[in-house]
C-alpha cells in the first residue's frame, strides 16, 4: 500500500518534485498514523469540540481530493461517502499515490497554471495547496497521532525523518 515507506529522493530539485515529496511525506505519515487503529480509537475525541479520529480521517480524505483536483486541474472534486475507516484509509492512500504519479509527468510550467477549486467555486493559485490542504492534512495527521496516544494506542515507531517503517 502506498505510504508504507518513502522512496529515494527525486533526481532534480524543482517545484513539481518538491510537491511530490510533500505528498510522499503526507502519505507516509498518514499510513503510520492510521496503522493499527482499534475500533475504540475511531470514536475517540479529547474534548467535545474536537473531531473524532474517524471524523479526522474523513476530513483528510476530502483534503486529499482537493489536492488531487488541483494537481489534475479538474473542474470537479471527487466525493466519497463511507464510515468504514479501512475504506477511508485505503482511498486516501490510493489517491495520494495517483497524485504522486501524476506529478511525475508535470513540468513546473504546466502546474503553475493549475488552480485550487474551493467549494464556493472560487479558484486560487496552485501555491495555495501547500499552505491550505497539504498543511491542513499534515496537521490532522498529527492530531490522529495525538488522539491515539491519549487513547492508549501510540503510533508505530516509523522513522518519519528517514521515511522508513518501524524496525
Amino acid at each position: 500500500m502506498f505510504g508504507y515507506e518513502i522512496g529515494a529522493p527525486p533526481e532534480k530539485l524543482d517545484g513539481t518534485s518538491v510537491l511530490a515529496r510533500i505528498v510522499d511525506g503526507l502519505a507516509f505519515r498518514y499510513y503510520w498514523a492510521t496503522d493499527g487503529l482499534r475500533p475504540e480509537d475511531f470514536e475517540f475525541r479529547p474534548g467535545p469540540d474536537s473531531m473524532s479520529t474517524l471524523e479526522l480521517q474523513k476530513h483528510i480524505l476530502h483534503l486529499v481530493f482537493m489536492i488531487k483536483q488541483t494537481v489534475f486541474n479538474a473542474d470537479e472534486r471527487e466525493r466519497f461517502k463511507s464510515d468504514d475507516p479501512a475504506a477511508l484509509r485505503e482511498h486516501a492512500l490510493e489517491n495520494l499515490r495517483i497524485v504522486r504519479e501524476h506529478l511525475e509527468g508535470l513540468t513546473d510550467e504546466a502546474i503553475a497554471g493549475h488552480r485550487v477549486l474551493k467549494r464556493d467555486g472560487s479558484r486560487y493559485p496552485v501555491w495555495n495547496i501547500m499552505n491550505g490542504p497539504l498543511a491542513d492534512a499534515l496537521t490532522h495527521v498529527g492530531q490522529i497521532n495525538a488522539w491515539r496516544r491519549l487513547n492508549g494506542n501510540p503510533t508505530p515507531p516509523a522513522n518519519v525523518f528517514a521515511g522508513v517503517p518501524p524496525e
